[in-house]
């Protein structure tokens, strides 16, 4: 049996639907800016329970326009290191310092009290990344941080579409929302992402970045904008991906329900515990490891012996990343929490498709590989 960590779903009445209204699109020759675009943007916004949602070319373009509106031109932006590097890449490309901090072992996400620390006078802003699928439960914390030091606070929400915390969703607690639909997502559009915000200056200023700073059209450049675009083809994907997103998050919540049950009383494996006022997405379903695992001989082994992908939630972290230690000179041990923690986390296959037979093999097969990947065993 094959299983590989994720994939993306389409049920065959979405894809008959996608199927008519891409010929639609291609026949009008109308594929940027039209009306399935727009229809996208409001359908997103009403999930979401915000004002406005502008639709872009990918979560990494989302950052970037929401950094430039708030203008980090040389000011500090606080970033988990336990992200994408893709989180911190945007303020360096929006003219800001990213700067790095560490996370909470319970939830793998910003700590705040490690935030609290990072603040200085050249701080503009914080990023919380909601982590694997969780809404950050630290989150609301946070923005009382934020609003107490006058930052701005942006929710990367690559991860956990559709997730609430205390009812509310993600993308609608910051200032602003970033959401990616890259093809691993709970949803895809193939690429693309969004912004979400009830601010409508900064909705407005996205709409003039996402296509070269247009004002009244292209031949009015009133910002420095560039090619961020949504065309007509992914926002048919994203509206059908959308409308079957309840269902989806349903049955990955089911997949984690079970591998949480099998892994209650695992002695070489536990898994995060997720507080009642939220609902994880569950991009993925990390699991920690005992320290006698060898993690690398587990993944090799699952892949080899049993045909499991298994992932990570990010391992290196943005800090042991050969580029950023070349030019920030990050080194091993200055984030202890990241440093420890996420190099004995590993995730499971989650995609909303797998079968209970499936669950049952990879549980089946992760309780008979670990007790034999101990690092006293490790195979050199």
């Amino acid at each position: 049996m094959e299983i590989p960590s994720t994939k993306p779903f389409f049920s065959d009445e979405s894809i008959k639907a996608i199927s008519g209204e891409i010929e639609q699109v291609l026949k009008s020759g109308n594929l940027i800016l039209g009306p399935y675009t727009s229809r996208f943007e409001a359908s997103f916004k009403e999930y979401c329970g915000v004002k406005r949602a502008v639709g872009v070319s990918s979560c990494t373009a989302a950052l970037e326009i929401v950094l430039r509106y708030f203008d980090v031109t040389d000011s500090d932006v606080v970033v988990p290191t336990n992200t994408f590097i893709a989180t911190s890449n945007a303020v360096l490309y929006a003219g800001g310092h990213p700067v790095l901090a560490d996370i909470n072992p319970d939830t793998l996400c910003l700590d705040p009290k490690d935030l609290q620390q990072r603040i200085t006078p050249q701080t503009k802003g914080v990023i919380v990344v909601h982590l694997a699928g969780l809404p950050c439960p630290d989150v609301n914390e946070i923005h009382s941080i934020c609003r107490e030091n006058g930052l701005f606070l942006i929710e990367d929400v690559a991860h956990a579409h559709g997730g609430t915390i205390g009812g509310r969703k993600t993308g609608s607690i910051g200032d602003a929302g970033c959401f990616s639909f890259y093809p691993t997502k709970v949803m895809t559009t193939c690429t693309g992402g969004m912004i979400t915000t009830n601010d409508d200056k900064l909705a407005n200023y996205a709409v003039s970045l996402r296509h070269h700073g247009v004002g009244s059209g292209l031949t009015q450049i009133v910002n420095l904008g560039n090619d961020w675009l949504m065309n007509e083809v992914d926002a048919v994907l994203g509206f059908h991906q959308l409308a079957a997103l309840e269902n989806n998050l349903r049955q990955r919540n089911d997949i984690a329900s079970q591998y949480s049950t099998a892994f209650e009383d695992c002695e070489w494996a536990s898994t995060f515990r997720v507080p009642a006022d939220i609902r994880h997405s569950y991009y993925k379903y990390p699991v920690l490891l005992s320290p006698a695992i060898d993690r690398q001989q587990l993944n090799q082994r699952m892949k080899k012996e049993r045909g499991i992908a298994l992932g990570s939630v990010y391992d290196p972290p943005c800090h042991l990343q050969p580029v950023y230690q070349r030019i920030f000179g990050y080194r091993d041990g200055m984030f202890p929490v990241a440093d420890n923690i996420l190099k004995r986390v590993c995730c499971l296959p989650m995609y909303p498709q797998m079968t209970a037979t499936e669950v049952k093999y990879v549980v089946d097969s992760l309780s008979t590989l670990l007790p034999a990947c101990k690092k006293e065993t490790a195979i050199v």
